[in-house]
Protein backbone atom coordinates (compact mmCIF):
# COMPACT_ATOMS: atom_id res chain seq x y z
CA UNK A 1 0.00 0.00 0.00
CA UNK A 2 2.86 2.36 0.80
CA UNK A 3 4.41 1.41 -2.51
CA UNK A 4 1.26 2.32 -4.41
CA UNK A 5 0.56 5.54 -2.51
CA UNK A 6 4.05 6.95 -2.05
CA UNK A 7 6.60 5.26 -4.30
CA UNK A 8 4.62 5.41 -7.54
CA UNK A 9 3.82 9.08 -6.99
CA UNK A 10 7.37 10.07 -6.09
CA UNK A 11 8.54 13.00 -8.19
CA UNK A 12 12.26 12.49 -7.69
CA UNK A 13 14.82 9.80 -6.99
CA UNK A 14 15.27 11.22 -3.50
CA UNK A 15 11.57 10.81 -2.67
CA UNK A 16 11.57 7.31 -4.18
CA UNK A 17 14.59 6.27 -2.10
CA UNK A 18 13.05 7.70 1.05
CA UNK A 19 9.81 5.84 0.36
CA UNK A 20 11.68 2.57 -0.24
CA UNK A 21 13.41 2.98 3.13
CA UNK A 22 10.05 3.60 4.81
CA UNK A 23 8.64 0.47 3.18
CA UNK A 24 11.67 -1.54 4.34
CA UNK A 25 11.15 -0.30 7.91
CA UNK A 26 7.51 -1.38 7.83
CA UNK A 27 8.46 -4.81 6.44
CA UNK A 28 11.08 -5.22 9.18
CA UNK A 29 8.49 -4.34 11.86
CA UNK A 30 5.95 -6.77 10.40
CA UNK A 31 8.54 -9.55 10.23
CA UNK A 32 9.54 -8.84 13.84
CA UNK A 33 5.94 -9.22 15.00
CA UNK A 34 5.48 -12.39 12.93
CA UNK A 35 8.62 -13.93 14.45
CA UNK A 36 7.41 -12.98 17.92
CA UNK A 37 4.03 -14.62 17.23
CA UNK A 38 5.69 -17.75 15.81
CA UNK A 39 7.90 -18.10 18.93
CA UNK A 40 4.88 -17.70 21.23
CA UNK A 41 2.90 -20.20 19.15
CA UNK A 42 5.69 -22.80 19.35
CA UNK A 43 5.92 -22.32 23.13
CA UNK A 44 2.16 -22.83 23.54
CA UNK A 45 2.25 -25.91 21.31
CA UNK A 46 5.06 -27.41 23.43
CA UNK A 47 2.90 -26.97 26.52
CA UNK A 48 -0.15 -28.13 24.51
CA UNK A 49 -2.68 -28.52 27.26
CA UNK A 50 -5.46 -28.16 24.74
CA UNK A 51 -5.52 -30.26 21.56
CA UNK A 52 -7.21 -27.66 19.37
CA UNK A 53 -4.90 -24.74 20.19
CA UNK A 54 -2.75 -25.54 17.15
CA UNK A 55 -5.82 -25.41 14.92
CA UNK A 56 -7.01 -22.14 16.39
CA UNK A 57 -3.64 -20.37 16.26
CA UNK A 58 -2.17 -21.36 12.91
CA UNK A 59 1.23 -20.54 11.54
CA UNK A 60 1.31 -17.20 9.73
CA UNK A 61 2.04 -17.66 6.04
CA UNK A 62 3.24 -14.91 3.64
CA UNK A 63 -0.16 -14.95 1.85
CA UNK A 64 -1.81 -14.12 5.20
CA UNK A 65 0.17 -10.88 5.28
CA UNK A 66 -0.80 -9.75 1.78
CA UNK A 67 -2.76 -6.52 1.66
CA UNK A 68 -6.37 -7.03 0.70
CA UNK A 69 -7.04 -6.01 -2.90
CA UNK A 70 -10.20 -4.33 -1.64
CA UNK A 71 -8.01 -1.75 0.05
CA UNK A 72 -5.63 -1.18 -2.84
CA UNK A 73 -8.00 -1.66 -5.78
CA UNK A 74 -11.32 -0.31 -4.70
CA UNK A 75 -13.21 -0.95 -7.93
CA UNK A 76 -11.72 -4.27 -8.94
CA UNK A 77 -13.82 -7.09 -10.35
CA UNK A 78 -14.65 -10.13 -8.19
CA UNK A 79 -14.61 -8.68 -4.70
CA UNK A 80 -17.31 -11.06 -3.55
CA UNK A 81 -14.82 -13.92 -3.28
CA UNK A 82 -12.24 -12.04 -1.20
CA UNK A 83 -11.26 -13.78 2.02
CA UNK A 84 -9.64 -12.34 5.08
CA UNK A 85 -6.60 -13.86 6.71
CA UNK A 86 -7.45 -16.45 9.36
CA UNK A 87 -6.15 -14.33 12.26
CA UNK A 88 -8.94 -11.78 11.73
CA UNK A 89 -11.43 -14.56 12.46
CA UNK A 90 -9.97 -15.68 15.80
CA UNK A 91 -12.14 -14.73 18.79
CA UNK A 92 -10.65 -12.42 21.36
CA UNK A 93 -10.76 -13.10 25.09
CA UNK A 94 -13.97 -11.15 25.55
CA UNK A 95 -15.49 -12.09 22.17
CA UNK A 96 -14.64 -8.65 20.82
CA UNK A 97 -14.57 -10.09 17.33
CA UNK A 98 -17.78 -12.08 17.64
CA UNK A 99 -20.48 -10.99 15.22
CA UNK A 100 -23.30 -12.04 17.56
CA UNK A 101 -22.34 -9.59 20.28
CA UNK A 102 -21.85 -6.59 17.98
CA UNK A 103 -18.07 -6.95 18.03
CA UNK A 104 -15.31 -5.82 15.74
CA UNK A 105 -15.95 -8.43 13.06
CA UNK A 106 -19.58 -7.37 12.75
CA UNK A 107 -18.42 -3.78 12.32
CA UNK A 108 -15.82 -4.89 9.76
CA UNK A 109 -18.44 -6.78 7.73
CA UNK A 110 -20.87 -3.88 8.02
CA UNK A 111 -18.26 -1.44 6.69
CA UNK A 112 -17.38 -3.77 3.81
CA UNK A 113 -21.05 -4.21 2.99
CA UNK A 114 -21.59 -0.43 3.00
CA UNK A 115 -18.55 0.06 0.76
CA UNK A 116 -19.84 -2.55 -1.67
CA UNK A 117 -23.29 -0.95 -1.70
CA UNK A 118 -21.76 2.48 -2.34
CA UNK A 119 -19.73 1.00 -5.22
CA UNK A 120 -22.86 -0.57 -6.67
CA UNK A 121 -24.74 2.72 -6.40
CA UNK A 122 -21.90 4.61 -8.12
CA UNK A 123 -21.94 2.13 -10.99
CA UNK A 124 -25.72 2.36 -11.31
CA UNK A 125 -25.42 6.14 -11.46
CA UNK A 126 -22.63 5.85 -14.03
CA UNK A 127 -24.74 3.55 -16.22
CA UNK A 128 -27.66 5.96 -15.98
CA UNK A 129 -25.44 8.90 -16.95
CA UNK A 130 -23.92 7.05 -19.90
CA UNK A 131 -27.38 6.07 -21.17
CA UNK A 132 -28.47 9.70 -20.93
CA UNK A 133 -25.29 10.86 -22.67
CA UNK A 134 -26.04 8.47 -25.52
CA UNK A 135 -29.46 10.08 -25.93
CA UNK A 136 -28.03 13.60 -25.64
CA UNK A 137 -25.38 12.80 -28.28
CA UNK A 138 -27.99 11.53 -30.73
CA UNK A 139 -30.20 14.57 -30.10
CA UNK A 140 -27.20 16.88 -30.58
CA UNK A 141 -26.45 15.29 -33.94
CA UNK A 142 -30.09 15.73 -34.98
CA UNK A 143 -30.02 19.36 -33.84
CA UNK A 144 -26.88 20.06 -35.88
CA UNK A 145 -28.45 18.39 -38.92
CA UNK A 146 -31.54 20.62 -38.59
CA UNK A 147 -29.42 23.76 -38.24
CA UNK A 148 -27.50 22.94 -41.44
CA UNK A 149 -30.73 22.07 -43.27
CA UNK A 150 -32.04 25.54 -42.39
CA UNK A 151 -28.77 27.13 -43.55
CA UNK A 152 -28.88 25.16 -46.81
CA UNK A 153 -32.41 26.41 -47.51
CA UNK A 154 -31.52 30.01 -46.62
CA UNK A 155 -28.26 30.22 -48.57
CA UNK A 156 -28.28 32.18 -51.80
CA UNK A 157 -24.78 31.38 -53.04
CA UNK A 158 -24.11 27.97 -54.63
CA UNK A 159 -20.82 27.42 -52.67
CA UNK A 160 -22.48 28.01 -49.31
CA UNK A 161 -25.42 25.83 -50.28
CA UNK A 162 -23.09 22.99 -51.31
CA UNK A 163 -21.16 23.30 -48.03
CA UNK A 164 -24.40 23.33 -45.99
CA UNK A 165 -25.67 20.27 -47.91
CA UNK A 166 -22.43 18.46 -47.17
CA UNK A 167 -22.82 19.33 -43.47
CA UNK A 168 -26.42 18.05 -43.50
CA UNK A 169 -25.16 14.77 -44.96
CA UNK A 170 -22.36 14.57 -42.37
CA UNK A 171 -24.68 15.20 -39.39
CA UNK A 172 -27.28 12.79 -40.83
CA UNK A 173 -24.61 10.12 -41.03
CA UNK A 174 -23.57 10.82 -37.42
CA UNK A 175 -27.21 10.56 -36.31
CA UNK A 176 -27.70 7.23 -38.11
CA UNK A 177 -24.47 5.73 -36.78
CA UNK A 178 -25.23 6.87 -33.22
CA UNK A 179 -28.73 5.43 -33.53
CA UNK A 180 -27.32 2.07 -34.62
CA UNK A 181 -24.55 1.99 -32.01
CA UNK A 182 -26.79 3.05 -29.14
CA UNK A 183 -29.87 1.09 -30.17
CA UNK A 184 -31.49 -0.47 -27.10
CA UNK A 185 -28.85 1.02 -24.79
CA UNK A 186 -29.84 4.67 -24.52
CA UNK A 187 -32.66 6.33 -22.63
CA UNK A 188 -35.92 6.64 -24.53
CA UNK A 189 -36.89 10.11 -25.77
CA UNK A 190 -39.23 11.94 -23.44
Amino acid sequence: MLYRQNFRTANSTREGTRTKKEIQKVVVRINKHVRSYQRARKAILRLDLNDNIGEKFKEIQPEDLAVSKEVTEENRFGQGVSKMAWFWMVDGEQNLLNGDSGGLMEEFYRINWLKARARRDRWREEVSLVRHEMLWTTLWFQYQKEIWETRALQSTEPGKEAYASKQVELWSDFTKKAGLMFQGKQMECI
